[in-house]
């Protein structure tokens, strides 16, 4: 029989972001946002601080996924 906790996944863990990606999980949860259940089903909006817009500086896509590649002109490592 599995022990009660061995069903529980562990948080990923993230590559460093830039500073200026933002989200409802972001701001309520601090660097705990990874465990945010709206965070864990792929269903947080992001938006971008800099451009103040859903969309990069660069004209990019956002994400930690994206927002994550220092090559980007707009990358601030947060």
């Amino acid at each position: 029989m599995p022990e009660p906790n061995s069903a529980v996944a562990p948080l990923p863990v993230l590559a460093p972001r830039c500073m200026h990606l933002q989200s409802k999980a972001m701001a309520v949860h601090g660097e705990g946002f990874a465990a945010d259940p709206d965070y864990q089903d792929g269903l947080t909006d992001y938006w971008c601080v800099k451009s103040a817009r859903g969309i990069g500086p660069d004209l990019g896509p956002l994400g930690p996924e994206w927002c994550s590649d220092p090559n980007r002109s707009c990358y601030e490592e947060y």
